[in-house]
């Protein structure tokens, strides 16, 4: 048997490819190299005349990674003394290497090498933009000659080197000159705008805030800031409020059980059953709303005709 037999034959989608194939999905019983193959070859199924990867084997197009300029600047890096950067790269360096994560879908070599030239490039990229801004300075203090065009033109700048740091409302103003400001207020530590006064200025809720806003479900078509304001004043004057009423020290005058109770008395009348007593309380069916040591307080009383509650 040929080794032909065993091959599927071209044109055919690889297994494993999860790309689109025209009506893959209404054939069956065949395998996927086959079934495919099949399809490309159909001549009633409507599909693209090109293939899904270029086929570069007809023309002599190449590409190398990584370029040689990018090879070129490693190793001239290499070359100047940095011994730890060089080409290729071993793979399973697990040490810090520049912007070589940016590079996808290469070999670790490759990404290395394209992730140093980058870095390189744009070191000497900055290290050019401040030695310009170092000859721009001294051709304008007067260090330096001017040589050409473009350095006469430096020297004409309005915008002179090195540039002062001075804001807008003091332009007029010497730089030496010491200028008051009003000191800074310390954090407020443990601020809590639920519990301030009315008056406090800063008595609202951040903007965004996704918690609950007491007495806010009765306003809206205001903004933010006057909304939670007057919420949150609503919430502190009811809580005063119910802390001078409602939760006021309550006293409970009840009279006092008798010191001895009878051994063999299973209802006492001046105190109720223990909760979990297991046996019958007369009309305890009957009766609901009260806690059991209420409700069982006399419970004779039942047998006795005295139906109050």
């Amino acid at each position: 048997m040929s080794i032909a037999v065993l091959e599927t034959p071209e044109p055919h989608f690889i297994p494993g490819y999860t790309g689109y194939c025209p009506q893959y999905l209404y054939r069956v019983g065949d395998t996927y190299g086959s079934l495919t193959h099949k399809l490309l070859l159909d001549p009633t199924i409507t599909r693209s005349e090109n293939l899904v990867l270029s086929d570069r084997t007809m023309d002599d197009y190449q590409v190398l990674r990584p370029p040689h300029k990018d090879l070129d600047i490693v190793k001239a890096r290499f070359r100047e003394g940095d011994p730890l950067y060089q080409h290729p790269m071993m793979a399973g360096y697990e040490g810090f290497i520049p912007r070589a994560n940016k590079v996808l879908g290469q070999t670790f070599s490759v990404a290395a090498a394209e992730g140093l030239s980058e870095f390189f490039k744009s070191q000497m990229k900055y290290r050019h933009a401040a030695k310009q801004l170092q000859r721009t300075s001294q051709l304008q203090d007067g260090r330096y000659c001017p040589k050409s065009l473009e350095d006469k033109q430096l020297i004409k700048s309005q915008f002179r080197l090195p540039l002062l740091d001075v804001r807008p409302e003091q332009v007029a103003v010497t730089r030496d000159m010491p200028v008051t400001e009003p000191a800074l207020q310390p954090p407020r530590q443990g601020y809590s705008p639920y519990f301030s006064d009315c008056d406090d200025p800063e008595k609202y809720l951040k903007g965004g805030f996704g918690g609950h806003v007491p007495f806010g479900f009765s306003r809206f078509g205001e903004s933010n800031q006057p909304y939670t304001n007057s919420a949150l004043c609503d919430f502190t004057n009811n809580y005063r409020m119910r802390m001078s009423t409602e939760w006021a020290p309550v006293s409970i005058i009840r009279p006092d059980p008798p010191l001895q109770i009878q051994a063999t008395e299973i209802y006492p009348k001046h105190m109720g059953l223990l909760p979990g007593y297991l046996g019958h309380v007369p009309g305890q069916i009957l009766r609901f709303g009260k806690t059991f040591g209420n409700d069982s307080q006399d419970a004779k009383r039942w047998l006795r005709g005295d139906f109050r509650v």
